[in-house]
């Protein structure tokens, strides 16, 4: 196991200046700023086309070889498109307005192709920008936060759900780039922790206990994957450590222990006739889906078909009018929101996002180059964090957080497989040849 690679930490040509920012200050500023994630993904995208069509002389980055992973993941992040399209042409119907997100997913294609070869020095500005995120995400619910109603506070223009989600990633992330590209300093340790810690908080503070199932889920994945390289020891005193954090934080706050006890009032009220609570609403909402699945399983019902289909559930007492209400803004459920309007065909594109980059990541855990390794455990947690959210929300319905997403995907896969492109198959001499070029 090699040990982490030493580099000219935050060292860069004047020329990859710009993606050097945008790697440290892209999260952050999706939290910051209304409409940052989605305008810098597409500034981002555009960016990149324009580089990977000049000649290479005028761009300085290492020349294209396009391989199998490069395919699969730019035909990956068309997926969605083109379910949307099929499920239009299908239905001789296309809703203009439902492109609109999935076309997001794309515009991570040509980043990811552009980072793939840049430089280690680049690539390594994104080491701390995880953690500026999470800090930031508790800096905003404890100065100027937004009560969305019912105490749930949250940033001005992203609601409690998907702010909290993504604070809780980039927490998740925080921690995890610990010792990324070189030793980490102590002042950068503690950065780095107290982001874990700001991310945890402001996940508890917005009160979206459905991302809460990734804590643990995610802690047994890292607890798994990274155990060969640690001590038994550590194996007992991580997770062990994460009981205790998750029990402390349950006994504190009366919020979170209220949020979670919720869950159970909630399905005690559902099998006494009480549907209108928000457990009770999802689960209704679920089994509206199902009925479309089981109805129209090819391709769906089309473009906005739950949306317009609520009222036709409401009259035949399938719902209750408050989950009707609630379904013409979502399905609480980013598969069932694909299924129900684009069929089989569309759960299988949502599924391609994240198990394509996931099974790029996953096949890079045990590269010999340790940042390269590290990005990839980094990418994965990602995203079965967001697969999780995406079990209790849409997580793709908003142009934002889709951006998000894509962006941090390809930013994560990028920095997982530079050494591939630079050095070839990732044996020991390319191992070696790779932390000497970013000493």
């Amino acid at each position: 196991m090699s040990t982490p690679t030493k580099i000219a930490f935050l060292s860069v040509n004047p020329r990859n200046l710009l993606p050097a920012l945008f790697l440290l200050t892209y999260p952050s500023a999706t939290l910051l700023i209304h409409g940052a994630g989605s305008a810098l993904s597409i500034a981002a995208a555009v960016i990149c086309l324009g580089l990977l069509i000049a000649p290479e002389a005028w761009t300085g980055l290492r020349p294209l070889q396009w391989d199998r992973f490069d395919t699969v993941f730019c035909i990956s992040t068309a997926c969605p498109v083109a379910a949307v399209l099929i499920g239009g042409v299908w239905h001789g119907a296309l809703v203009t307005s439902t492109l609109d997100s999935p076309s997001r997913f794309f515009f991570a294609a040509p980043l990811f192709l552009v980072l793939r070869r840049t430089s280690p020095s680049t690539l390594a500005w994104s080491d701390l920008s995880f953690a500026l995120a999470a800090l930031v995400s508790l800096g905003i619910l404890l100065i100027v936060p937004r009560d969305w109603g019912f105490g749930r506070l949250s940033s001005s223009f992203l609601n409690p759900i998907h702010f909290g989600d993504i604070a809780l990633a980039m927490g998740a992330l925080s921690v995890l780039s610990l010792n990324w590209w070189r030793k980490d300093g102590l002042p950068v340790r503690a950065v780095k922790v107290a982001g874990f810690l700001a991310g945890l908080a402001a996940s508890m503070i917005t009160g979206s206990r459905g991302g809460w199932v990734a804590i643990p889920i995610v802690a047994i994945m890292v607890v798994y994957l990274r155990s060969r390289a640690k001590s038994r020891k550590w194996k007992v005193l991580f997770p062990f450590a994460i009981a205790v954090l998750l029990a402390s934080v349950y006994g504190v706050s009366p919020m979170v222990r209220d949020r979670v006890d919720d869950v159970s009032s909630d399905l005690v009220k559902y099998t006494h006739g009480n549907k209108d609570t928000p457990l009770g609403i999802r689960l209704q909402l679920y089994e509206a889906s199902i009925r479309i699945v089981r109805s129209h399983p090819l391709l769906g019902l089309g473009g906005d078909g739950f949306r317009n289909s609520m009222q036709s559930f409401a009259d035949a007492g399938l719902l209750t009018p408050a989950a009707a209400q609630l379904g013409r803004g979502e399905v609480h459920n980013q598969l069932f929101a694909y299924m129900t309007d684009y069929g089989i065909v569309g759960g299988l594109a949502v599924l391609a996002i994240y198990i394509v980059p996931g099974a790029i990541l996953w096949r890079r855990l045990t590269t010999p180059v340790e940042p390269a390794r590290r990005a990839a455990l980094m990418g994965l947690t990602f995203i079965v964090c967001f697969l999780i959210f995406g079990l209790s929300v849409e997580t793709f319905d908003l142009k934002m957080t889709v951006s998000f997403y894509a962006t941090v995907v390809g930013i994560l896969a990028a920095c997982c497989v530079y050494a591939d492109r630079k050095y070839g198959s990732c044996d020991g001499g390319a191992a070696r040849s790779a932390r000497d070029s970013i000493q």
